[in-house]
């Protein structure tokens, strides 16, 4: 079956001047020129995939490595970065789209930036072994290597937004082309990558900026925080810079060129490794000040962040940055120790079926006219016998059995680890479309009767059917209140509002044994300073929603500020 870039070919074919035939627009920069702007600019993915097909092809057949051969990749790389950026967009910014939507963007995006990495690196890897190559091939190695570089970055780190391992010698061939850049000393070179970009790079700088971004990823970040701090990176190249020379009193981030793996932390740095070093503390004194302008109302536009990032959410990542990016000794160390267990738990996910889990928890078994406890068997045994029989204690035990754990909104874990503050396990993920970093799951040990609030903070795609999750729990018991609004919509029909915003919507209380009680809800109903009254609390109350103290996915967890009546 011809692919759709076969067909683009055959018409370009028919239409080639003086009846030569053009069997495949990649043998010249010409006729490359000429298919590219042919192609059907209407639909970026189709379009998208009729460039990643070329590449592939190229790649596969590419026995030549002459001037013409890289004009002609190097077209078609240019050619591509903007569909490749509709279709990142397209992913960003559409969390709830459907597992199979969700992996056709992924492979699209993941694909062409493998055979781009993988026709540079090969072309680097050639040019780097000529010794009596020409002057021009020769001046094109800085550039293919600064490229080459910077798309194995854009590999890992949408490896990463996969919560995938990096694999496939991501880092080691990553590794080599820095040396290469440092074998050839060009990695210090100025170099605008492409004509778009704002400013100049260099090796040194794109290599340094994947490290960091790797050492700041702890498997907690959302895929749009991890693009944002990508962003972010861009402006701080000038505070990082990679040594040759260990130094204990300032370096605190290593990393070994001849591993397949990412940076660490400096301990013992061996010295027969080819170790390059580097320290954070002008990033974190950069950090701290942004942070600090932010709270004071700064704009984050104005700190050099992204036009569309807001202050809330940068907070919270420059946050996470300074633990992450700290020296040893101030690090956060894990808040609890963790022991390895195997218990088996219950699982619900999502804020509806949490609160129908709890609801049907704290239903109580229907009582019999003879006491608490009895049905209509204990009551026949106690007409007939005066008293309850044995047989029917057995059938009524079984009759009692949980119906929760039967519940289709309920799974079975296996917890790996646990500490006083959550859970680690290994789950089957295959069709688990909601499980994401920040999904809110209910969680109770098998045996207990009372759910509790947990939070997915980790997530680590072991393979295709598995994953390591880590979950922490809250330590506040939630209990069920319904919050109905005070105000009206607006909206009434012969004086009475009709709307549904004078309906009460179920939620999670959160009570503080300090004070600074808050509140579960869906954010369809959040709005700032909202008075609800709040009904199933032993007292009467009126709250007002204060600020989010954190969101996701379908759940926001707010201060409930209490208010006179």
């Amino acid at each position: 079956m011809n692919s759709l870039a076969n067909k683009f070919v055959s018409q370009l074919a028919r239409l080639a001047p003086f009846g030569k035939r053009v069997d495949d627009p990649l043998t010249s920069i010409k006729a490359a020129t000429r298919w590219v702007e042919n192609l059907p600019i209407g639909d970026a993915f189709k379009c998208q995939q009729v460039i990643f097909d070329a590449l592939k092809r190229f790649n596969e057949n590419s026995t030549q490595y002459t001037k013409d051969r890289l004009a002609v990749f190097m077209l078609l790389d240019e050619k591509s970065r903007d569909l490749q950026d509709t279709l990142v967009r397209q992913y960003l910014r559409n969390p709830r789209m459907s597992r199979a939507q969700e992996s056709q963007l992924w492979h699209a995006v993941y694909g062409q930036y493998w055979e781009i990495a993988r026709g540079y690196h090969t072309f680097v890897l050639h040019l780097a072994r000529e010794t009596d190559g020409n002057q021009h091939d020769k001046k094109m190695v800085p550039l293919i290597t600064l490229r080459a570089i910077r798309i194995f970055g854009q590999l890992l780190k949408w490896r990463a937004i996969r919560y995938l391992p990096a694999g496939e010698k991501l880092w080691l061939r990553l590794h080599n082309l820095y040396r290469i850049a440092e074998t050839g000393g060009f990695h210090r070179q100025p170099q605008r990558a492409y004509a778009e970009d704002a400013s100049d790079c260099n090796c040194e700088t794109a290599h340094l900026h994947i490290l960091m971004l790797n050492l700041a990823n702890s498997g907690t970040l959302y895929p749009k925080q991890l693009d944002l701090l990508d962003r972010w990176l861009c402006s701080w190249h000038g505070m990082l810079q990679l040594d040759s020379d260990f130094d204990p009193d300032i370096h605190n981030f290593a990393v070994d060129l001849s591993a397949d793996h990412g940076p660490r932390r400096v301990r013992k740095p061996e010295p027969d490794k080819p170790l390059r070093f580097w320290t954070t503390s002008a990033l974190q004194q950069k950090l701290q000040e942004i942070q600090t302008a932010l709270q004071q109302g700064s704009v984050p536009a104005h700190q050099g962040l992204t036009e569309n990032a807001r202050t809330t959410e940068s907070l919270e990542l420059l946050e996470h940055l300074q633990r992450q990016w700290s020296s040893l000794a101030p690090r956060e160390q894990r808040r609890a120790p963790r022991e390895s267990v195997k218990r088996l738990v219950d699982v619900t996910h999502g804020l509806n079926a949490i609160v129908n889990q709890i609801k049907a928890a704290n239903t109580p078994a229907r009582a019999s006219p003879y006491g608490t406890g009895l049905n209509y068997n204990e009551v026949d045994d106690v007409h007939v016998y005066g008293f309850i029989t044995e047989r029917t204690r057995e059938r009524v035990s079984h009759m009692h059995a949980p119906a929760i754990a039967a519940s289709p909104d309920v799974e079975r874990w296996v917890m790996h680890d646990e500490s006083e503050c959550g859970y680690g396990a290994i789950v089957e993920s295959r069709d688990k479309d909601w499980l994401r970093v920040g999904a809110l799951i209910g969680i109770k040990p098998h045996e207990a009767s009372v759910w509790k609030i947990g939070v997915v903070r980790r997530l680590s795609r072991v393979n295709d059917d598995t994953s390591s999750v880590g979950i922490e729990t809250l330590a506040e018991t939630p209990t069920l209140a319904m919050l109905q609004a005070t105000t009206t919509s607006g909206y009434t029909v012969n004086g009475h509002d009709n709307s549904s915003a004078s309906l009460p919507h179920a939620s999670l209380w959160l009570a503080s044994r300090g004070g600074g009680d808050s509140v579960i809800i869906d954010p369809v109903h959040f709005m700032p300073s909202q008075v609800f009254q709040v009904h199933g609390m032993p007292e009467r109350m009126f709250i007002a929603l204060g600020n989010p103290i954190e969101h996701s996915k379908g759940w926001i967890r707010a201060i409930a500020e209490p208010v006179s009546s």
